[in-house]
């Protein structure tokens, strides 16, 4: 397994390039330690791929992060080596005299046939199971977004137009990133930068109209960044 520390930051960058989180296709235990050693959010232009994974794990609450700890990244099990088979001498059959009893209808009670019955049926309800799991998968992005009003340069508008899209915008399938920027435009404007993660079904343009409808205080929304998660 790898070795994760706070030093080797650009090894996990190269390492988030491949893989969703640093305990393979779901979080755990090394995804909160190095998650909690950062303390903030690492450079964007420094390392992109740690940056998306941790707005990522931002977005889950802290009691939700606390369960991944004892969930400890899958060990690699290396194939077993086939050895050739071994051919067994076949044994024959004591030849039927004239007078032995004929079995004119087979025995149906064959163990092999019973057994490769029972495994035929098992492995098709594995199939069935791993069909129905990869169904159940459910696809997310996460979106990073700027909103601009016509009031820049009054923070306390600013600070209540954040509050006021996350109070209110809440579909199923969208959880909002924890933190919110506010970034400096010119003249001490600023415009809002938040994070979102989005289930497949849910389309940004149906959030993005829901804020611009607020006529009267917003000006634009625009699209900083979509990363599928």
């Amino acid at each position: 397994m790898a070795h994760f520390t706070i030093e080797n930051l650009a090894y996990i960058n190269e390492y988030l390039a491949n893989t969703n989180y640093l305990n393979g296709d779901l979080p755990g235990a090394d995804d909160v330690r190095i998650f909690n050693a950062l303390k903030g959010v690492p450079p964007k232009n420094q390392f992109p791929e740690i940056y998306f994974w941790y707005l990522l794990l931002n977005s889950f609450t802290p009691a939700i992060r606390a369960q991944w700890i004892t969930v400890a990244a899958p060990k690699r099990q290396e194939p077993k080596k086939q050895e050739p088979k071994k051919e067994v001498p076949k044994k024959q059959k004591p030849k039927k005299t004239v007078d032995e009893d004929i079995d004119l209808f087979g025995n149906d009670d064959d163990p092999e046939i019973e057994k490769n019955a029972k495994a035929l049926a098992e492995q098709k309800q594995q199939e069935g199971l791993a069909k129905k799991n990869k169904k159940n998968l459910v696809g997310k992005t996460i979106v990073i977004f700027e909103v601009k009003i016509f009031e820049a340069t009054d923070q306390a508008l600013l600070e209540q137009i954040a509050k006021r899209i996350k109070d209110t915008i809440n579909p199923d399938g969208l959880v909002w990133g924890k933190d919110v920027n506010y970034e400096e435009i010119a003249y001490g404007a600023k415009k809002i930068v938040m994070s979102m993660v989005i289930e497949d079904k849910i389309f940004t343009e149906d959030i993005f109209d829901q804020i611009t409808a607020w006529e009267d205080e917003v000006s634009s929304v625009d699209i900083v960044t979509m990363q599928k998660g």
